[in-house]
């Protein structure tokens, strides 16, 4: 929880300049962290709910910023024994939030109907996308830790709006999957390079480095673990090869000597008994003439069989 805690705020902290991409980006904001509440009489009140300081006082800036009013920002205490504490912006009258809803044709005024479609003019060009997915993961987003798993997502309030987001996701190459849950829709991605991906889109580029900079490492550590665990397994393999070797030829020293063998296998003796730990590779510099690793192989071989039959 830490890890997309601190995540947030990093994001929260990039400058607010006033253009459509930060009009998009409180769209996506609405969208995940907004709820509406009716008052009666044709009155509604939008307020937004997120456990992040940051994010909270980030949109307390934007919404200024925008549309020149100053919502109220208080601290909620999570109930249910909750630690988290959840930052409220909300509007001392009805006024603004109708404003805002208006100006994102998400309440028609003259119906009095809340409208749930996503409006696309918020999303026409790769940076107004990027910027409504940003504001969509600092409302609803969580992200793993990466070292412990891969795993980005977002908890939606219905499955309509959930495809879409899922579908925008895949057009700017994330793959994203949709998972239907008690109390909402998840959209969740699973697959590193689409973590990595999403991260780089909404301009979180240090913590894009992060992210892939720890599965470098990673992919280093795993590649020395292999490497150690290989070469100690042949270290292992020549041990033990040298110790029978050395075991038939003390055995025909002890019963026959070790004149016994022809020339061929009593070199090959000798130089076993002085080089016991070298591998057969290096073993067969040592002939006289050198000799083939096979060629070694097979005069070890004899030894073993000679001894077996003693």
């Amino acid at each position: 929880m830490k890890y997309a805690s601190d995540l947030k705020s990093t994001i929260s902290a990039a400058p607010i300049v006033n253009d459509n991409n930060l009009i998009s980006e409180l769209y996506g904001f609405i969208q995940s962290a907004g709820s509406i509440s009716f008052l009666g009489r044709g009155k509604v009140k939008l307020f937004f709910s997120c456990d992040n300081a940051s994010v909270a006082r980030r949109y307390f800036s934007v919404i200024k910023e925008i549309f020149g009013c100053s919502p109220l920002l208080y601290i909620k205490k999570g109930g249910n024994f909750k630690k988290n504490n959840f930052y409220i912006l909300d509007f001392e009258d009805e006024f603004s939030s109708i404003e805002i809803l208006s100006f994102y044709k998400i309440f028609d005024t003259y119906d009095m109907v809340i409208k749930t479609d996503i409006t696309s003019e918020f999303m026409q060009t790769k940076p107004m996308q990027s910027a409504y997915l940003k504001g969509i993961f600092l409302g609803c987003g969580y992200i793993n830790s990466p070292s412990k798993a891969y795993h980005l997502e977002f908890k939606i309030n219905n499955e309509k709006k959930a495809k879409y987001i899922c579908d925008l996701l895949g057009r700017n190459n994330v793959t994203a999957n949709i998972l239907k849950r008690s109390e909402y829709v998840s959209v969740y991605v699973k697959k590193r390079e689409s973590i990595a991906t999403f991260l780089a889109f909404i301009g979180a580029h240090k913590a894009m480095m992060d992210f892939e900079n720890y599965f470098i490492l990673k992919d280093i550590r795993n590649e020395t673990v292999r490497l150690v665990n290989s070469e100690t397994a042949n270290i292992n393999k020549t041990v033990n090869s040298s110790e029978l070797q050395i075991s038939a030829i003390q055995k025909i020293s002890a019963l026959k000597g070790l004149d016994y063998l022809n020339d061929r296998l009593r070199e090959a003796a000798f130089l076993r008994l002085k080089h016991p730990s070298s591998p057969l590779s290096e073993l067969c510099e040592y002939f006289s003439p050198k000799i083939s690793r096979t060629a070694a192989y097979n005069r070890y071989n004899q030894i073993i069989k000679i001894a077996d039959n003693l």
